[in-house]
C-alpha cells in the first residue's frame, strides 16, 4: 500500500550538504502500513535520501514514531523512485537516542584534558594524552600531541587536537593516535552498520605521501583488551573493518574530493583546510570490542608543522553521519573520570583527603573517587610538596606511595612522616607539583 491518507512535509536539512534531512508525515495509516515496502511513492521527486528521518504522527490513534529511509529505488524519466521506511538502527530502536557517540572526548573543546594540554617525545610506549586518546610510535619516534585553541572554522568547536612528529625528528616509523572503546559499549554495535566521522586539517609540513592520514576501525572478540595490542593488531579476534568512505565535506558544505575505494586502513588525503570526513563499516555480529586508530607514515625530516589537527570525532550506529553530538561538559568530565582521575597538588593548606597515623612513621589517607571507575585503578603519585597535618603541624609526607589496595570507588595513599599512632591526619597541598593519579584506562 502506498501512502494516500496523509501529508509529507519537509522540515529541515542536515547541518552539512549530503547529511540526512528531517520530514514530518501526518497520517491515519497504521505503523505496519507506513513501514510497507515502497510506501513513499514520490520519494525522489520530493528529494528524499537514504538515511533521512521521518517523524510519523498518527491522527486516529495519537502516536508518534521516528522512522528512517532505509531503501530508495531510483526514479526513471517522469516516474519517481519510492522509499521504504523502518525504525532506525540504534539504542532503543532509534538512532536519535542520546548519547549516541561511542567515542569519548571527541569534542576537544569539552574534553577535560586531565593529563595536560601538551605532550612531547612520545615513542614506542602507549601514552595517554587528551582524555581517552592515546599516542604511540616506534622506538625512535618523537610524537607531539597538543591542544589547539582559537579554532573558528567549524561552528560549535573552539579547540582541536594536534598530532604529529616533533620538528626536526627524522624517524619514519608509523605513528598512531587512537581510542579503545569499552566492551560494554562495543557490544551494542554487533551486526550493525556504524558511521565514523571527524574533521581534520593538515599542517603546512604534513609529510606522509599524498598527505595521507590512515583511518582504521578494528574489532575484537576479547574483553577490554589493551591499547598497545590494538596498535599492534594483536587483539583476540582482531579484524580490520572494511571502511566505505562517503563524499567528504568541508564546513561550508562543498564537496572536497572524490569517494575513495572501500578498504581497511584507508589512506585519506588531508588538506590544509578543515574538512569533515565520513566512513561507514559493518561491525561483526560477534564483536565485543571496537577500536579507532588514526595512523600515518611520515617521510623525511619533520618540518615545524608536520602534523594533523583533528576534532569532532564521532562513531555512531547507523548508515549516515548525523550532526556531531555536543555532550554537556559535566557529562563529558564524568565519562572521562570513569577511566582516569587526576588530583594535581593544590595550594598550601588545601585538603585532599583524610586518614590516620597507622604507626610511628606510617600514615594512610583515604580518597573517594568522583565517579565509579571502570575497574579498580592503578594509582601513581608524586610527593611534590604534599603535607600531612599532624596535630596541627604541616609535615612533609616523607616516602609517598599508592596504598596497597584500591576499588572502583576509593583509593588510598601512604606516607612515612613521624607521627603519633592512632591520631587522625589530613593530606593537604603545599603549592608544589605533586599529583595523585588513578587510571582504569586500557
Amino acid at each position: 500500500m502506498a501512502y494516500t491518507t496523509g501529508t509529507l512535509t519537509y522540515i529541515a536539512g542536515g547541518l552539512i550538504e549530503g547529511a540526512w534531512k528531517l520530514w514530518e508525515y501526518t497520517t491515519t495509516d497504521t505503523l505496519a502500513q507506513v513501514t510497507a515496502a515502497g510506501y513513499i511513492t514520490d520519494a525522489t521527486f520530493k528529494g528524499m535520501s537514504p538515511g533521512d528521518f521521518v517523524i510519523v504522527v498518527n491522527q486516529t490513534n495519537p502516536q508518534g514514531y521516528i522512522l528512517q529511509v532505509q531503501n530508495l529505488t531510483p526514479g526513471a524519466m517522469n516516474v519517481s523512485g519510492t522509499a521504504t521506511l523502518a525504525a532506525p538502527a540504534g539504542v532503543g530502536g532509534s538512532q536519535l537516542a542520546f548519547p549516541r557517540n561511542l567515542i569519548d572526548g571527541g569534542d576537544f573543546t569539552t574534553n577535560p584534558w586531565q593529563r595536560g594540554v601538551s605532550f612531547t617525545g612520545i615513542a614506542g610506549a602507549v601514552t595517554y594524552t587528551a582524555d581517552r586518546f592515546f599516542a604511540v610510535g616506534g622506538a625512535s619516534s618523537s610524537i607531539s600531541v597538543s591542544q589547539v585553541t582559537g579554532v573558528t572554522a567549524v561552528s560549535g568547536f573552539t579547540q582541536a587536537l594536534q598530532f604529529g612528529r616533533a620538528a626536526a625528528n627524522a624517524n619514519t616509523a608509523a605513528i598512531s593516535l587512537g581510542q579503545v572503546i569499552e566492551t560494554l559499549d562495543s557490544i551494542r554495535c554487533q551486526g550493525q552498520t556504524v558511521t565514523l566521522s571527524f574533521w581534520a586539517q593538515a599542517g603546512a609540513n604534513w609529510s606522509p605521501a599524498n598527505g595521507a592520514l590512515n583511518v582504521l576501525l578494528a574489532s575484537g572478540t576479547g574483553a577490554n583488551q589493551s591499547a598497545a595490542s590494538l596498535a599492534a593488531g594483536a587483539w583476540t579476534g582482531y579484524t580490520s573493518l572494511t571502511l566505505t568512505p562517503q563524499q567528504n565535506l568541508s564546513p561550508n558544505s562543498s564537496p572536497n574530493n572524490a569517494v575513495l575505494t572501500p578498504g581497511a586502513n584507508i589512506a585519506q588525503q588531508i588538506t590544509t583546510s578543515w574538512q569533515r570526513y565520513v566512513f561507514t563499516a559493518s561491525a561483526p555480529a560477534n564483536c565485543t570490542q571496537l577500536g579507532l586508530l588514526f595512523n600515518a607514515t611520515p617521510v623525511g625530516t619533520a618540518g615545524a608543522a608536520d602534523f594533523v589537527q583533528i576534532m569532532g570525532v564521532q562513531l555512531e550506529i547507523g548508515a549516515q553521519a548525523t550532526p556531531f553530538e555536543h555532550r554537556d561538559i559535566e557529562l563529558e568530565l564524568a565519562i572521562a573520570q570513569r577511566y582516569f582521575f587526576n588530583i594535581p597538588e593544590p595550594a598550601s593548606g588545601v585538603i585532599v583527603g583524610a586518614g590516620m597515623v597507622a604507626g610511628a612513621a606510617s600514615e594512610i589517607i583515604f580518597i573517594p573517587l568522583p565517579v565509579q571507575m571502570r575497574a579498580a585503578p592503578t594509582v601513581t603519585v608524586s610527593a611534590g610538596s604534599f603535607k600531612f597535618n599532624l596535630a596541627g603541624a604541616a609535615t612533609a609526607v616523607g616516602t609517598f606511595a599508592p596504598g596497597a589496595t584500591h576499588t572502583p570507588n576509593y583509593i588510598s595513599v601512604t606516607g612515612t612522616a613521624a607521627g603519633t599512632a592512632g591520631q587522625g591526619t589530613l593530606l593537604q597541598g603545599g603549592g608544589g607539583a605533586g599529583f595523585i593519579q588513578a587510571s582504569a584506562d586500557f
